[in-house]
């Protein structure tokens, strides 16, 4: 096997002044024996861009140690036996896999009922998706069959989508809604959401979709619809339905100005905003993205430069979507032309029925690499620290450092650049979310 490439002395140095740390009280998991990804940071916490983009924070024959779902100490070798362990501590011998935080997906659309293979197929035979969707197709074939399921359906739906994400590597999740559009049926979508997330084993963000396609029943009053998807915002805040409001900002579909009195409700409410922006065309959206503070631009296959470097400006992410790309067929974004411009950058699965049916964050990271051309460390610290900045999580979960969750992932390889090269591999050993194994 050839050698992997070390991190310098002085960055191990500064390290190990973070991860020897064994004056803890007690731990009730251990994992040892492990090539320990940590992504700690070297100072600061914030998104990785520049060298950070792609230090992953190897440490040879480590261990991770936590109390409660919460990491107390990281370190190597054999100090972790000097830990004072609970009576019920699980000790796990890694026997020198890679061990790694748990995935963040920043980007989802799991509540939905109804497949689009007939659409996949459409597509596949040279049709342009803009006008599948004028037709009365892709999103809209979506909501009528998400509005004929039953509430207990479309539950068991979302519950059996989490468990599969879940078992394959990922501890934080984004799930929006947006597949009700009009805004009662996205109130049932987020009250459904908010159902899954109080049983799901791992930490779930719900978003609230706010315009994602305009009903048919508006398509001569646009300005009527936007009025009404703004006026939930304030209901969906009061009830504690999401962290996030959304839309998709795309030619034919919503423009800039749309999306501004929405920022604004959103603001008024106290959440954050979150935008696709820039998937198919140019539209100004991620410069818009970045001037409206927004937590994070998604999709951005077609940003402008001076998009690129509004949100390099404003630190914030730029969240990937490869699966998208490579379903519809458009070209997908250029990974090295934000790391140049210093965007921090995030993947995601985009998993949703028509146009990113991919399933588990290790296809988004191999898909990440070979169509966007990020390296296998850089596309690591796209699915899990970068990420969850990108979810407002970027101090809780996406490190195996002191004080985050203890979201834990164990592979079945001890190289993670696997996870790049074995596309479809099932490489996702034992997960651990907030300290406790996630269940097959």
């Amino acid at each position: 096997m050839p050698r992997r490439a070390s991190p310098s002395r002085a960055a191990v140095s500064r390290r190990s002044r973070e991860i020897e740390q064994v004056g803890v009280s007690q731990a009730d998991l251990v994992i040892h024996h492990a090539r320990l990804l940590t992504l700690a940071p070297l100072s600061e916490e914030r998104p990785r861009t520049g060298a950070a983009a792609g230090d992953v924070g190897t440490v040879e024959n480590g261990w991770v140690a936590a109390r409660d779902g919460v990491i107390v100490a990281t370190g190597r070798d054999g100090t972790w036996e000097h830990l004072e362990l609970t009576a019920d501590a699980t000790v796990v011998d890694a026997a020198g896999a890679v061990v790694m935080p748990g995935f963040v997906d920043a980007h989802t659309h799991l509540c939905y009922a109804g497949q689009r293979w007939d659409e996949f197929v459409t597509r596949k035979s040279g049709a342009d998706y803009l006008a599948v969707l004028e037709r009365g197709g892709g999103i809209h074939a979506t909501v009528r069959a998400t509005r004929e399921a039953s509430d207990d359906a479309l539950l068991a739906l979302l519950e059996r989508r989490l468990a599969e994400a879940a078992r394959l590597g990922t501890t934080t999740i984004e799930v929006k809604s947006g597949y009700g559009l009009e805004p009662e049926a996205e109130l049932r979508s987020l009250r459904i959401i908010a159902r899954a997330k109080a049983n799901a084993p791992i930490d779930v963000s719900p978003t609230y979709l706010a315009l994602h396609a305009l009903p048919a029943r508006h398509v001569a009053a646009r300005r009527a619809f936007v009025r009404e998807a703004v006026a939930a915002v304030a209901m969906v805040a009061s009830e504690g339905l999401a962290e996030a409001v959304d839309a998709f900002v795309e030619r034919g579909v919503f423009e800039t100005d749309d999306v501004r009195p929405l920022v604004k409700a959103a603001r008024d409410a106290g959440l954050a905003l979150t935008l696709h922006a820039d998937q198919l065309n140019d539209v100004g959206a991620t410069a818009f993205a970045a001037r409206m503070k927004a937590r994070s631009a998604d999709h951005v296959a077609n940003a402008s430069a001076d998009g690129l470097r509004a949100l390099a400006r404003a630190a914030i992410p730029a969240v990937l979507l490869p699966g998208s790309a490579f379903f519809v067929g458009y070209t997908p974004p250029d990974a090295r032309r934000f790391l140049a411009a210093g965007v921090p950058l995030a993947v995601a699965s985009d998993h949703n029925p028509g146009t990113s049916p991919i399933v588990g964050m290790p296809s988004a990271i191999a898909l990440a690499v070979a169509l966007c051309g990020l390296s296998p460390h850089e596309a690591i610290v796209a699915a899990t620290i970068n990420a969850a900045h990108a979810l407002g999580r970027g101090e809780r979960t996406g490190a195996l450092v002191k004080s985050r969750r203890a979201d834990i992932v164990l592979l079945r390889t001890d190289d993670e650049r696997e996870l790049a090269y074995g596309l479809g591999a099932p490489l996702v050993g034992t997960v651990f979310a907030g300290g406790r194994p996630v269940r097959s």
